[in-house]
């Protein structure tokens, strides 16, 4: 049968065929072709390449999972899957794999592990602390300590383990966000055979291991942001969709003390240069609303522990550097990596539209109130992981997803700009080059073997990481190797750990460490260490007299 007759014979069906697709840009395949041959070729378990080198630091099979997966994304756009029901399945599918078999495995970046720990002890309830004190210790908002914290803890009770109830917890967040993007790219002017694969493209950066079992607030920050943006870009037509964005922001305030810097754009949205459709008065009204919805804000902030947190965040973040010197310095590496995980789409979008889209994309409203909300999150972005009670950007990349995200959603929408033919025959090359690098870095922490590896070289390859943050890594390698039944191990980490960073409460847990693997000589030495550097407070005092108790009736043992 001869190709015209094909084409007659779909035409009768009601099946046009196919536009022809243009040819990418030079400058497009250029950047395609670079970023795939550094997905390829990164070093594995570099520090200087942790952003882009998961697919290297993998097993082959997991690597042979990834290229099959990249195969599969290039069909979205290829058979053209549209409509809604086409997009809950490949979300559902894609949640589900994030939050069971693909979750994170050692609980090493983020504060995941300590909020796993805190998770554990409060359903157990072994100590009598209120949600206040855990709101504070753990620096939650109330809507992340209701989601995050009591949700895992409910979801225990009633029969669930404490992981279980936490990947329970991740799936419905990545549900909400994945709705949240296919409500957000019916605000871009994308065609709806296209509209499929462009979710996929939003999605698919490191930001999706928020939702990989994730025991962390940035997740809920995802999922409310992916809301409150599909809100703000909807014509501010009517006084319920005023009511809808500030009620959206609110919530995202409520979820996360970083919506704060949202506050501008949400501003600028009311006073700004107004879009396509909207109306003088929903935008005064959407002023007058999202004033009030952040006056309640803090009100219930400051009724809880909010007031307590954002002094410690900014204790955090610029105190440091009177009390222990100069704060760390971002290396430009780490800055590289955290733009290449959290916005490949940033990266890559600008050379598949070239300059001309591009030029003409910066001209409209949208693109301003997108860059307007990203300019502020970039340099916070950046200070968070290296300040004072920061883990490192390796470790602290979530604090970035805010900021990523945006920059996605700024690359999406240039996107969307383009014709229906050039989008598809972009995003038929651009969805199996996401998939490399954001399943790299979720394969990568769902593999224990290699997210260990991970840990270990932090530790012990360049560039060296800053004294507090790589005190605080062997803190974490000392508490992985007592759960493992190692106090040998974890005694050294532990002293390791005081060394660099001369806390002596991990001088005391060297202590402990070294008494439970019977290791006298070396436990009396790490509470001769602690207490060599002033006075301990009461509290620790106490644990050094408990730790001494335990050596002394060893030793009576030992004698008997």
């Amino acid at each position: 049968m001869s190709e015209s007759s094909s084409r007659a014979r779909r035409r009768e069906r009601g099946f046009p065929p196919p536009p022809p697709l243009p040819p990418l840009p030079i400058a497009g395949v250029v950047a395609l072709a670079l970023w795939v041959a550094l997905l390829l070729l990164a070093p594995p378990q570099s520090n200087w390449f942790w952003g882009v080198n998961g697919f290297r630091s993998v097993p082959p099979a997991a690597r042979l999972g990834l290229l099959l997966a990249a195969g599969a994304a290039a069909l979205v756009p290829a058979l053209r899957l549209r409509g809604r029901s086409a997009w809950v399945v490949l979300a559902g599918a894609l949640a589900a794999a994030l939050a069971f078999p693909l979750h994170e495995r050692i609980h090493l970046l983020g504060d995941t592990q300590t909020r796993i720990r805190s998770i554990a002890v409060f359903s157990t309830q072994l100590f009598e602390v209120t949600l206040r004190e855990w709101s504070q210790k753990l620096h939650a908002n109330p809507l992340d300590i209701a989601v995050d914290f009591l949700g895992p803890i409910g979801l225990h009770r009633l029969g669930l383990g404490v992981l279980g109830g936490i990947s329970t917890v991740s799936l419905l967040l990545a549900a909400a966000f994945f709705a949240g993007l296919w409500r957000v790219s019916g605000r871009l002017p994308v065609a709806p055979e296209n509209r499929v694969a462009l979710c996929c493209a939003l999605a698919l950066a490191g930001t999706l291991e928020t939702f990989a079992g994730y025991s962390e607030s940035t997740g809920l920050l995802l999922a409310t942001a992916a809301w409150w943006w599909a809100e703000l870009l909807a014509p501010l037509d009517t006084r319920a969709r005023a009511a809808r964005a500030a009620a959206a922001g609110l919530l995202l305030f409520l979820g996360h003390r970083m919506a704060l810097v949202m506050l501008l754009p949400q501003a600028w949205r009311a006073l700004g240069t107004p879009l396509p459709g909207d109306q003088p008065g929903p935008r005064r009204l959407l002023l007058g609303l999202s004033a009030a919805a952040a006056l309640l804000a803090a009100a219930v902030l400051l009724a809880g522990a909010g007031a307590a947190q954002l002094a410690t965040d900014w204790r955090d973040l610029l105190g440091g550097a009177t009390r222990r010197g100069p704060l760390p310095m971002l290396l430009p590496s780490d800055a590289l990596n955290m733009l290449a995980l959290l916005a490949p789409l940033a990266l890559l979008a600008p050379p598949l539209a070239g300059w001309k889209a591009l030029r003409a994309f910066t001209y409209r409203p949208e693109a301003r109130l997108l860059l307007a909300a990203a300019l502020p999150l970039l340099p916070l972005g950046l200070m968070l992981p290296v300040g004072g009670g920061g883990l490192g950007a390796q470790r602290d990349f979530d604090l970035n997803a805010l900021g990523g995200w945006t920059l996605t959603l700024a690359a999406g929408a240039l996107l969307a700009t383009l014709p229906a033919a050039r989008l598809r025959g972009a995003l038929l090359w651009l969805l199996p080059a996401l998939v490399l690098g954001a399943g790299g870095w979720v394969a990568v922490n769902a593999d224990e073997r290699a997210a260990m590896g991970r840990a270990l070289a932090m530790a012990s390859q360049p560039p060296r990481m800053a004294d507090p943050h790589l005190s605080a890594l062997h803190v974490w390698l000392g508490q992985r190797a007592m759960d493992l039944g190692h106090p040998e191990l974890a005694g050294g980490y532990y002293d390791r750990a005081f060394a660099v960073g001369g806390n002596p409460r991990r001088a005391l847990l060297a202590a402990e460490a070294w008494a439970v693997a019977g290791d006298t000589t070396a436990a009396r030495r790490s509470l001769a260490a602690a207490r060599s550097r002033g006075g301990l407070s009461p509290g620790l005092e106490r644990g050094a007299a408990a730790i001494e108790l335990m050596l002394a009736e060893r030793a009576a043992d030992t004698a008997r």
